[in-house]
């Protein structure tokens, strides 16, 4: 998220990696990002070689079951290729300023139209003609948008995704898709539409660009408090997208029923005028190519671990 959190949101991924390689896939220099207390899960990540990674986590013995329950019969190769007319967009309270376009214009590279919703009760009737719904960079404080997310609201996203529905978050949007996170001896509850707890990566405020490893190649990305991602046991498939430097996940794709959910900590829609505030600027290149390509990929009927 952007903006400094009123110490409200924060909170592993032990992911076995196999390696292939696949398509390239937070927000404004203090209007477009996320950012979060110090995560408080102990428990480690195992270092991986930052190369995109296929794993079914329903083999590990160790973690909890958390994420999505596939339906009887559901696997990854009966993903449903996205249907809808548009891209919806959330750009209501919390939204960060730039936030909202920034994934805008994303959408709009990978060819879509672009609708805009500003009130979580108006979610029901606009999903489902909805290729995919987006929530971008936020402010600080997320408990606005995680009570707007009625039991209604939440259920009618769930549907959407279980009948091929497809969910973009990064960075705020990220910690809102996880199963919750921490933060100070609080625990906040997200919607629970990918398995995994979220936490916040380096538990720093300040915008700045770090090295992610994306699909197997080191980018300098802008990054604000932006979530890292603890996977659990599912039945669903997964798939990392991105690793930080230190082999933490940072991107990563799911299924969930017969639709689709990508989430990123890291901001590969970032515009230039987000970079002047951040720390190690003159490091960053234009990643929005990243964006449309996972974007393009989310969209599409392709297993997730193909």
């Amino acid at each position: 998220m952007l903006m400094r959190k009123a110490l409200l949101i924060g909170c592993c991924v032990l992911c076995f990696a196999a390696i292939s390689t696949v398509w390239a896939g937070c927000s404004s220099s203090g209007s477009a990002g996320s950012e979060k207390g110090v995560a408080v899960f102990t428990q480690s990540e195992a270092s991986t070689t930052g190369t995109e990674t296929s794993t079914n986590t329903a083999a590990r013995t160790d973690a909890q079951p958390a994420g999505p329950a596939a339906s009887p019969g559901t696997t990854a190769a009966s993903i449903a290729p996205a249907a809808g007319s548009y891209a919806l967009i959330y750009n209501g309270p919390v939204a960060a300023e730039d936030g909202p376009g920034a994934v805008a214009a994303i959408a709009e590279q990978a060819g879509l139209p672009v609708k805009y919703v500003s009130n979580i009760e108006d979610l029901p009737s606009l999903l489902p003609d909805a290729k995919v719904f987006i929530i971008g960079g936020t402010e600080d404080d997320l408990s606005p948008l995680i009570a707007a997310f009625t039991p209604v609201a939440i259920a009618s996203l769930k549907d959407y995704l279980q009948n091929g529905g497809r969910y973009l978050g990064i960075c705020g949007g990220g910690y809102m898709a996880s199963t919750g996170w921490s933060e100070y001896g609080d625990y906040f509850t997200g919607l629970g539409i990918i398995p995994a707890e979220s936490g916040s990566f380096l538990g720093e405020p300040a915008p700045q660009v770090l090295p992610v490893r994306w699909l197997g190649e080191t980018r300098e990305m802008y990054y604000q408090d932006g979530p890292v991602f603890y996977l659990k046991s599912t039945a669903e498939s997964v798939r990392i997208i991105a690793q930080y430097a230190n082999g933490q996940t940072a991107a990563f794709l799911c299924s969930y029923g017969r639709g689709k959910v990508a989430v990123s900590g890291p901001h590969p829609e970032a515009r230039q005028s987000w970079i002047y505030e951040a720390a190690n600027g003159d490091s960053w290149t234009s990643s929005a190519s990243l964006a449309v390509d996972l974007l393009n990929e989310l969209l599409s009927g392709n297993p997730v671990n193909s």
